[in-house]
């Protein structure tokens, strides 16, 4: 009797099975024991269990997109989990660049002229845990590749958002170091980044920074960069960094900015050199600036910095001061730079500013670029004096020289860029480029680029 009935659920169990598309019910178990007990045949069997795997398979690839979210917009490729707490982003940079000069053809040294790809990068950065975040960029320009940054950072702190990063990184000197190569309006940096890069650049470092809406304060401990010593017995060097700004006026169209920045670099005594250059761009090889200092114990640097910005019109400057203490009974040495600039967006859209980085972002178009639509994007027109003094008549090689760059701009989207720079440096004072005839510059050199750029 009892068999009868058994057999009879059974079989009710069965038509339910293949009756109906939900066979959620009818896992690989019951089929095995429907089977067994002859309820159902080889046929029956193997065709449910065909429905209950590709019943399996419809629930996973529904639970991955419900716990998934992507995504590709102009922040490149994103991938988002339900719950937020890991993120995934990547994307990268195109700065493709035409570069001549004019009067190099009277100078010791000629430029070289031509196009190059001047910065060819691609990032993946993101978070995990809700807490942690990371990057990692490498530049694929001049068929090599370099590292740019590679940190991860920590930021689960309750304390006015308290973030330490460790890794591969920018220093905090400069606000225009500090900017990205892909929101800065001139082609190249100024006179200033004449003193700040050689010492202050990426470095292997800890970081640390707070801030809020209107002000950022950040401080670093250093090594060296991430090229490995092929020498033996070679000690690296170290430094310090740190950077605090305060934005007293930030609205979308209306920004105040100071900040003050200073460091300390040390040298090793296998490591005791230190250059200063200025190229008339990126790839001509033409250094008007060139000065070589050795002997070098250590650099100390202090600057300032400030800006203001009223709906489209904007001026920003620094100033930077530095020290170098020299060994071997050799006398120190004090460098300076400065710069000023002024940019007015034609088309009447104002800077981004970010209060709680210190720094400006890229000029946001009101309407992208269509030639079908009949819209242009924006255009900005910028003017830049600098001037880098180089121990100049306190050194043997010590060097003077002042510039001014003047750049249009067209913002075609939040993606694509046109950039138009010209630079006339002058007052070459000390500088190892003569004339012809060997005698010091009494001329200036004319330079142009050219800019097309990409970035997601």
């Amino acid at each position: 009797m009892t068999t009868k009935h058994s057999g009879k659920i059974l079989a009710l169990a069965v038509s339910a099975a293949l009756g109906s598309v939900s066979v959620q019910a009818a896992d690989s178990e019951l089929l095995d024991t429907l089977l067994k007990n002859g309820a159902i045949n080889k046929t029956q069997y193997n065709q449910l269990s065909h429905k209950v795997a590709a019943e399996k398979k419809k629930e996973e690839a529904t639970d991955w997109t419900n716990n998934v979210k992507v995504s590709v917009g102009e922040k490149g490729l994103k991938v988002e989990s339900a719950d937020k707490q890991f993120k995934f982003q990547f994307g990268g940079r195109l700065q493709v660049e035409a570069n001549g000069d004019i009067g190099d053809d009277e100078l010791s040294q000629g430029a070289t002229e031509g196009v190059e790809v001047r910065r060819a990068r691609l990032y993946m950065k993101g978070i995990v845990w809700g807490d942690y975040k990371y990057m990692i960029e490498a530049d694929f320009a001049d068929n090599d590749i370099a590292i740019k940054d590679a940190f991860l950072t920590y930021k689960g702190f309750d304390w006015n958002n308290l973030e330490i990063t460790v890794g591969h990184q920018k220093q905090p000197i400069s606000m225009e170091l500090q900017e990205s190569s892909n929101d800065i309006m001139f082609t190249e940096r100024s006179t200033v980044n004449v003193l700040t890069a050689p010492a202050f650049d990426r470095a292997l470092g800890l970081h640390f920074k707070t801030s809020d809406k209107d002000w950022s304060a950040q401080l670093g401990f250093y090594g060296d960069g991430m090229a490995p010593e092929k020498d033996g017995n070679v000690d690296e060097g170290w430094s310090f960094a740190s950077r605090v700004t305060y934005a007293p006026l930030n609205t979308k169209t209306h920004v105040f900015h100071l900040g003050a920045f200073g460091g300390y670099k040390g040298f090793s005594d296998s490591h005791s050199e230190v250059k200063f250059s200025s190229e008339t761009s990126h790839m001509s090889n033409l250094k008007l600036t060139n000065v070589r200092v050795t002997n070098v114990d250590g650099l100390g640097i202090f600057g300032v910095e400030s800006a203001y910005m009223l709906g489209a019109f904007s001026v920003q400057g620094e100033y930077a001061h530095e020290w170098i203490t020299r060994s071997g009974g050799e006398k120190g040495l004090d460098l300076n730079a400065a710069y000023v600039q002024v940019a007015w967006t034609l088309t009447g859209e104002a800077r981004s500013y970010k209060g709680s980085d210190g720094e400006f972002k890229y000029l946001k178009p009101s309407q992208n670029f269509s030639w079908s639509k009949g819209t242009w994007g924006a255009f900005e027109l910028a003017s830049r004096y600098g001037i880098s003094d180089i121990a100049y008549g306190s050194y043997k090689d010590g060097t003077r020289e002042q510039d001014v760059t003047v750049a249009l701009n067209w913002y075609m989207n939040n993606n694509v860029r046109i950039m138009a720079d010209y630079r006339y440096a002058f007052d070459l004072a000390g500088s190892g480029i003569t004339e012809l005839n060997g005698s010091d510059l009494d001329h200036g050199v004319h330079s142009f680029t050219l800019r097309t750029q990409f970035k997601m």
